[in-house]
């Protein structure tokens, strides 16, 4: 398949050779291997708590670290990718990555694995966003979601295949070699730098209003991973939660082309589907903490769990890869909406059983197929609906809230898990997509929801008017 004439900023280097699949398959590795600093490292959480002496608060932390800097930084390289081009905040976030990932993996103290945590999430939190302003930028029309749809599936499948990587890893070679997995990613930088754009537009960035997206996603997430444990963190972070949205509200007033441009949020299209995105990785995210659990606690290890979970994975994987057919012929909010549906109702069926195994299996099939079609759809609305120069701040912001709902959703079986049961916690989270399809249900008219219409540069004849 050829590339769409390219829509992106001076300095986006030419790069006819590149194909959507290309693309995909490149991007979606790197991102894939960016997410097993979760999903491989979560199975060897007993032998490192073990080794390093650590508590139950203290092998929490192993994950919140990084799932804190992660979310809080995504909005932050996107911003700076608006300003000074991709290509620098990719390179960087990947060596921040990597550096992260060898310090934790060394540690012998408690502190020294979470400032390796800390700063491995940080740079992971670049490549999600980038990697979608890349493929937003480099491609247009049917082309772009063929690459959102495409590397969503690859990043599927490493996602998929992290526990069973890391529980293998974890009993041949030991925890350290798990948490190491992300390294990988420094064997296709070289391949991706030459794609990603080399300038952006110059503009300043607002440090200020940086630092305040920052630490308000830190507090806000620092709430929804411990909430279902609150501790002096919970409390500390509910604190200054408040005061640094209301300094963050007054700053995109005064500031409205500062961090947060205010353009962004007035977009119809970029608030819906920030509100989707939100709630749409809450059961997806919920049912991957809860089956496994409930599945353990009937003896399986994670080897069997892994197992179980894959086909759905898989398909999941496949049916984003396609899923630009499905676009083609519901448009994105149609094929989003379709997404949801499907999460709803495998999360229903795998807390609706009581997590008998195999149709707990089934269920999962549902969510990650869901989420499969639900993600790109989302993505490409976002990116057809903001201009070039705004782009690297919406998808950002955009990722942001994403992995604010992928937390809640862990928290809600945290907090909810012992009063309601593993079960019940999971048909609760089953609730927030249905929310989010009646706000998409409600949205206005755009050719940004089309799938085809809202981007110029798409081929004329996939081009129609949304009545």
């Amino acid at each position: 398949m050829r590339t769409s004439p390219e829509p992106g900023p001076p300095g986006l280097a030419p790069a006819a050779a590149w194909t959507p699949t290309r693309a995909a398959v490149v991007l979606g590795v790197l991102w894939g291997l960016d997410s097993l600093g979760t999903s491989a490292a979560s199975v060897v959480i007993g032998p490192l708590s073990d080794e390093l002496g650590l508590g139950t608060a203290g092998s929490a932390w192993v994950l919140t670290a990084f799932a804190l800097t992660f979310a809080a930084s995504t909005a932050v390289w996107g911003r700076v990718a608006d300003s000074v081009g991709v290509r620098g905040p990719f390179v960087l976030g990947v060596v921040l990555l990597c550096v992260g990932a060898g310090v934790a993996a060394a540690a012998t103290t408690f502190e020294v694995l979470l400032l390796g945590r800390l700063v491995q999430g940080v740079g992971a939190g670049a490549v999600p966003v980038l990697a979608t302003t890349t493929l937003s930028a480099r491609f247009a029309g049917r082309d772009r979601a063929v690459a959102l749809g495409r590397t969503n599936s690859v990043v599927l499948v490493l996602t998929s295949l992290g526990p069973l990587l890391g529980g293998t890893l974890g009993v041949v070679v030991g925890w350290r070699a798990a948490i190491l997995l992300p390294v990988l990613c420094l064997l296709l930088l070289p391949v991706a730098y030459r794609f990603t754009p080399a300038r952006g537009t110059g503009a300043p960035v607002d440090v200020v209003g940086a630092g305040l997206v920052a630490g308000s996603a830190a507090a806000l997430l620092a709430v929804v991973q411990t909430v279902g444990d609150p501790s002096a963190v919970t409390a500390g972070a509910a604190l200054v939660l408040v005061p640094l949205l209301a300094v963050l509200a007054l700053r995109v007033r005064r500031h409205p082309d500062g961090f947060v441009p205010l353009a962004v949020l007035r977009e119809d299209v970029v608030l819906r589907a920030g509100v989707a995105a939100a709630a749409m990785p809450v059961v997806y995210f919920a049912g991957l903490v809860a089956v496994p659990l409930q599945l353990a606690a009937r003896g399986w290890d994670p080897l069997q769990n892994g197992l179980l979970l894959l086909p759905g994975a898989l398909l999941g994987a496949t049916v984003s890869f396609n899923s630009a057919r499905v676009l083609a012929r519901l448009g994105r909010r149609g094929t989003a909406t379709l997404g949801l549906g499907l999460s709803v109702v495998g999360g229903l069926v795998s807390a609706g059983v009581g997590f008998s195994p195999w149709l707990a299996g089934v269920g999962f099939v549902g969510m990650s197929t869901g989420y499969a079609l639900a993600q790109p759809s989302l993505v490409g609305s976002v990116a057809a609906a903001v201009g070039d120069g705004l782009r690297g701040a919406a998808l950002g912001l955009f990722t942001l809230v994403f992995f604010i709902g992928a937390g809640l959703g862990s928290a809600v079986v945290g907090g909810l898990g012992d009063l309601l049961g593993l079960p019940g916690a999971l048909a609760v989270a089953a609730l927030a997509p249905v929310v989010a399809i009646g706000v998409l249900a409600t949205a206005r008219p755009s050719a940004a929801w089309d799938g085809r219409a809202g981007d110029p540069h798409a081929p004329r004849d996939e081009r129609r008017l949304q009545r």
